[in-house]
């Protein structure tokens, strides 16, 4: 699928230290303008905004690891010196695979660019115009909120007064002069602006279903929940999140606990809202950066002992999160040669956590903490005891910990808390990468600190 759509997508693919060979930058593509003009070129485009989320700095490694190995799941037990900066806490601006997540995400959203500009203008009949824009959007949504959790916001967290944003492009690079232009950060304020605006196009224009693996408006409307807990907008994650719980078409139910696992190994189960499909021919790195060199992997991370610990006796998801065989790692991801374990975008379990938080928050505690023992009564637990809000809070954030380990969650949702424990609390943002701002011509500012 990569060898195609890089023929068939004029992208910006920026310079990047990619670890996977079909990521290499082509030797010719074809021009946007004989690209984007039939259905069969939008369609291909489509596919090949997806694949952006696929790449090595985004969801297929980086992106997905880095959020649990800045934090406290993840233990650096490998070599490579760029991942030793994040366990570490010490990142600098020149840190590589920052480079590349920078790089990979803005390349995704010039894809979905690309899309959106030229769908209009398609008029076949057979063409889902608004699905294909709703998609698209969706993507770029995903991917300026994925900027501004690394690298935006402020030290105490997002939607702060004055919180630094990142660059917004929309429209397509396709030509040196697009390419080189040099264009200042955005405010936080107006990233979320557009990436809310992306959403609600998004739920207006999409179905509800389409084929497995893309977005429908289930999905734009699970993700808009997950800004607006981001954005402490509580009324209206609590009703995003109520749309998607209790929806019919699709309607989600959450796998028995006893066959957790199975939510990874079995692929696109009952309460999988999207996830990236990933095959022999499109695999990705997650295992065998995982796994120990015995089982063909390179053993660059394991879970942490703090992780294993904060298991209560008999939670049916300790293993797949810290097993036993192989010790120390995790089951989510599992398939090292070739990796063909799907990557979790969203799922139901989520969604209840979203909506237990937002209620707590709005001093709906019965439901909020119904909410919260659905997610622990299918991980063999006793209902929480929670008898105050505080209480609640700090046992819906141990949930949100222990379900969505190993997804690229939790460094995030410290930041989101104020609760990241790191003395020099500049390093709550990542660092832009330094190539961007030498390249910018002084437009992009650096984040303060480094």
């Amino acid at each position: 699928m990569k060898k195609l759509l890089y023929l068939l997508l004029p992208v910006l693919l920026f310079g990047t230290s990619c670890k996977k060979t079909l990521d290499q930058q082509p030797q010719a593509a074809l021009d946007a303008g004989t690209a984007f003009t039939t259905r069969q070129g939008i369609e291909a485009g489509i596919i090949g905004a997806y694949d952006g989320l696929q790449q090595t700095g985004y969801m297929t490694l980086s992106y997905l690891i880095f959020p649990d190995l800045y934090a406290d799941n993840l233990t650096w037990t490998g070599t490579f010196p760029t991942w030793s900066q994040v366990f570490n806490k010490t990142i600098q601006a020149d840190n590589t695979d920052i480079n590349t997540i920078w790089n990979h995400i803005y390349g995704t959203i010039n894809r979905a660019n690309n899309i959106i500009a030229a769908a209009p203008a398609i008029s076949d009949p057979a063409f889902l115009k608004d699905s294909a824009i709703g998609e698209c959007k969706t993507i770029r949504a995903v991917a300026y909120f994925d900027l501004i959790r690394m690298f935006g916001g402020g030290p105490a967290g997002y939607n702060q007064t004055d919180g630094l944003g990142v660059p917004l492009r929309l429209v397509p690079t396709i030509g040196t002069e697009t390419a080189n232009a040099k264009i200042p950060r955005a405010s936080e304020a107006e990233v979320f602006t557009q990436i809310l605006a992306d959403l609600d196009d998004a739920i207006a224009k999409l179905p509800n279903t389409i084929s497995t693996g893309r977005v429908n408006k289930n999905v734009a409307a699970a993700l808009k929940a997950r800004v607006q807990l981001y954005r402490q907008q509580w009324i209206e994650a609590e009703a995003l999140a109520t749309t998607v719980i209790e929806g019919t078409s699709p309607a989600y139910a959450l796998v028995p606990g006893a066959s957790y696992g199975t939510i990874y190994t079995g692929k696109n189960s009952s309460e999988s809202i999207w996830e990236l499909q990933y095959n022999a021919t499109d695999a990705n790195n997650l295992a065998f950066y995982y796994y120990p060199t015995g089982s063909g992997g390179r053993n660059e991370v394991s879970s942490s002992t703090n992780l294993r610990d904060a298991f209560e006796t008999g939670d049916l998801r300790k293993n797949v999160n810290f097993s036993t065989t192989p010790a120390s790692k995790q089951l989510k991801y599992s398939q090292v040669n070739p990796g063909v374990d799907n990557v979790m975008m969203m799922r139901l379990s989520e969604v209840y956590l979203t909506r237990a938080e937002s209620r707590a928050m709005l001093n709906d505690f019965s439901g909020a903490l119904a909410d919260l023992n659905v997610i622990r009564l299918r991980a063999g637990l006793v209902a929480s005891a929670a008898a105050s809000q505080a209480d609640l809070l700090t046992a819906i954030r141990k949930e949100r910990r222990l379900e969505l380990a190993h997804e690229g969650q939790r460094f995030f949702d410290l930041r989101r808390y104020n609760t990241t424990g790191l003395t020099q609390t500049f390093r709550n943002l990542f660092p832009i990468p330094q190539s961007e701002v030498i390249n910018s011509g002084g437009k992009v500012a650096q984040n303060p600190g480094y």
